[in-house]
Parts: C-alpha cells; structure tokens; sequence
C-alpha cells in the first residue's frame, strides 16, 4: 500500500513513477551506498533507490525499546519510504546543497529532513485509515518516541544535547508523524519552514 499510495503524488509533479526496492537483511548486507551493518538501523540508499532493514533492529525495537508491534514497524518502513519520496522529488538534493551553502546549518536542515519523512509516515497512514487497528497509532507513537536522539542519547548514558541531534526529538518526532496522520495531507509535511 505504500507504493499505491504516493502515485498520485509522483502524478502530481508529472514525474514518472520508480518504486523502491525493499531490502531485510540480518546483521549485514550489501548496499548501492555500501555495506550495510545492524549499527546503521534501518537506512533508505539513493544510490539504488533501496530501503534497507536489519531485522534485527524491529527485535530491538520491540526488546529493548518497548516500541514492538506491526504498525512500528511499518510505520519505520513507512520513514524509509518517505526518504525514497524526498530523493524522487529532489528534497535530499535541496538539502545536501543546502548544507554545503550553510555548514552551520547541517544538523538543523538533517532533522528537518528526517522529521518530513516521519510526517510522510503520518500522511501514508492517515491515507489508510482502513488498515488501521485499535493500538497501531500508540505503536506507531511509541516508536515514534524511541527513537528520538534525546531518548536515545539517554538511553546511551549521554546528555542530550540539540546540535547533536540528526533525526530530532521525541516530541518532535511524534509531533510529525501525528500531524500526517491527522491532515493526510503531504503539503502539510513541510518541516524545513516550520524548524
């Protein structure tokens, strides 16, 4: 159903549709951007246009995170696929440029990135209502919130600290993935203004 659901929105700006291909991998693998290791989570390659997911990561997540369940994990396929969605329009590009104008920036304009994919995870969901079951958004939520940098960076014995942060916060996170599931809607996903 991801792929079903963003046609209309590759329509819209009259761009040829490419679906990702979906790589699960355990521990390690092999990507167009190179290996792909259990340490780097769940990742989306423009090189190949792949989305690539340690299983082991959803065990983690449901073990360690207390964030387990379908929606969770669908809902990090979902972040991924938002990634794909970036790269296709041309954001990933917009924003690597960005941050070469503007090094100063570089931590600000990544979480801006990732917190769109987040709300695109929102919006996709949002557009399937229907597959939705009682508990998948507190899933999707509690995934959602951990993991936030400052939750990791907690849980990591750190300090959280913001300019470290590369994918934002919990509340920032959640925050995002709430506001595509309420609108539905991708033109509300426009976290490079809002930050």
């Amino acid at each position: 159903s991801l792929n079903k659901t963003w046609v209309p929105l590759f329509a819209q700006a009259n761009i040829a549709y490419q679906p990702p291909k979906l790589v699960f991998y355990a521990q390690n693998g092999n990507s167009g951007c190179g290996a792909a290791q259990s340490a780097m989570g769940p990742f989306y390659c423009p090189a190949d246009n792949g989305i690539y997911i340690d299983t082991d990561f959803y065990t983690q997540m449901d073990q360690q995170m207390g964030a387990g369940g379908d929606f969770a994990r669908v809902y990090v396929m979902a972040h991924e696929y938002g990634h794909h969605i970036q790269n296709v329009l041309g954001t990933s590009t917009q924003m690597r440029q960005a941050q070469q104008r503007s090094p100063s920036q570089a931590n600000r304009l990544s979480v801006a990135l990732e917190l769109q994919a987040d709300c695109y995870a929102g919006v996709w969901a949002g557009k399937n209502r229907d597959r939705i079951e009682a508990g998948d958004v507190e899933e999707g939520m509690r995934a959602a919130h951990q993991i936030g940098d400052d939750t990791l960076m907690k849980a990591a014995g750190r300090r959280p600290v913001e300019e470290g942060f590369t994918h934002g916060s919990s509340a920032q996170r959640m925050e995002w993935l709430r506001r595509g599931l309420e609108t539905a809607n991708e033109d509300q996903c426009d976290t490079f203004k809002a930050l």
